[in-house]
């Protein structure tokens, strides 16, 4: 394993979870150094090379130890996180506090709560840091009340006061990297609406399509469900554009998903995969219900009528049908039957719905045809 992805607990993390990935890293390698140099104290200690008693030897062991199995830990699971940071926090925060009361020829043992505090804000947040910043203040205030420190007063006094110092300067820039953090996941979701939807009429695009329809597919597979895949095309819906505009276009457009829209339920899968043509998927329709639902869709449309400027802009729709069966191998398969079907219903003069079955032979006169651009779902 590298370095890198020992810093990372192994785990992988999306881009959502930059932060997070963050967080890890600074508590790996926190944990890494904090043990390494709790051990070497403790032994330079236990060997007469360092004065620091042994009670704080073994202090310093234990606590070593207590590091390195918190690095095991922290690989079981990425939800551990905040689980181990708190309980590393306060059990650090009690070690600190034994540290003060206790080994009083160490004269800078104070210092060691402005690290508390540093790792409270980055391994926790704002409400979180200020939680041990209170803490490690209310606990030197408390026992300079209760107890001899062997520290002066202008000591404690100063050392309060940095800490509170420190303490609101690392709130605000914790609250910043939170804010940051809010607006970056924002931004990410606005660009993942956007590369998901069709710019024109808000539906479902033909790249996120064909990925949907691929797990509906599976399901479907797994499940032996019916899978239903509807191919709509507007007809001569090029004449509306070179007859009324381009914008005149554009507004039909978003006419017809409007109202086809209101036809489909919320589990349908409703995407615009081309031009004027656009695709619904459908699970558990019954056979004997495909074409009912098709005539609804294309009498729906034929009774379109959009007004623009003093113009009544209306058009017919063409649909081919195929449902998916345990022998179909992909998705690919049920989408080559419906534009064979799609194909079948143009050519036979427009305006009308054909149905392939699995099960019917599709001719070569079928197969030789132009190329259409929502066959290519290798994206």
């Amino acid at each position: 394993m590298d370095f890198r992805n020992y810093l990372r607990s192994g785990f992988d993390f999306s881009e959502k979870e930059s932060l997070l990935l963050l967080k890890f890293k600074m508590l790996n390698s926190v944990l890494l150094l904090a043990s390494f140099f709790s051990f070497f104290i403790s032994i330079l200690a236990f060997t007469g090379l360092h004065p620091i008693g042994f009670t704080q030897a073994m202090i310093d062991f234990f606590y070593g130890t207590l590091l390195t199995t918190s690095i095991f830990f922290l690989r079981i699971s990425k939800k551990y996180f905040q689980f181990l940071s708190y309980t590393l926090l306060s059990i650090t925060l009690v070690l600190f506090t034994f540290v003060l009361v206790n080994l009083t020829f160490n004269e800078g043992r104070i210092i060691w709560f402005f690290l508390l505090i540093a790792l409270a804000f980055i391994l926790t947040d704002c409400r979180g840091g200020m939680i041990f910043s209170a803490a490690s203040i209310g606990v030197i205030i408390l026992l300079n009340i209760l107890t001899d420190l062997h520290l002066s007063q202008v000591a404690i006094n100063t050392s309060v006061f940095s800490l509170l110092v420190g303490s609101v300067v690392f709130w605000f820039h914790a609250r910043e990297i939170t804010q940051y953090q809010k607006a970056l996941k924002q931004k990410n979701s606005s660009l993942d609406v956007l590369a998901s939807t069709d710019y024109l009429t808000g539906i479902m695009n033909k790249r996120i399509f064909a990925e949907v329809s691929k797990r509906y597919f599976n399901t479907a597979q797994r499940d032996a469900t019916s899978l239903t895949l509807f191919l709509l095309d507007l007809d001569y819906f090029k004449t509306i554009n070179d007859t009324y505009g381009h914008d005149a276009g554009d507004k039909f457009l978003k006419y017809f998903v409007k109202t086809i829209e209101n036809t489909l339920r919320a589990s349908d899968i409703f995407a615009r995969i081309g031009g004027e043509e656009f695709a619904i998927l459908i699970s558990k329709m019954h056979q004997n219900d495909t074409l009912a639902f098709a005539e609804k869709l294309r009498n729906t449309t034929h009774s379109m009528v959009m007004e623009y400027q003093r113009y009544h802009i209306r058009t017919t729709l063409s649909i081919g049908i195929s449902q998916g069966n345990q022998a179909d191998s992909s998705f690919d398969d049920i989408l080559f039957r419906a534009d064979m079907a799609l194909y079948e219903a143009k050519n036979e003069g427009r305006n009308r719905t054909s149905y392939i079955h699995a099960k019917d032979t599709i001719t070569q006169e079928m197969k030789i045809k132009k190329e259409r651009d929502y066959l290519d779902f290798s994206i």
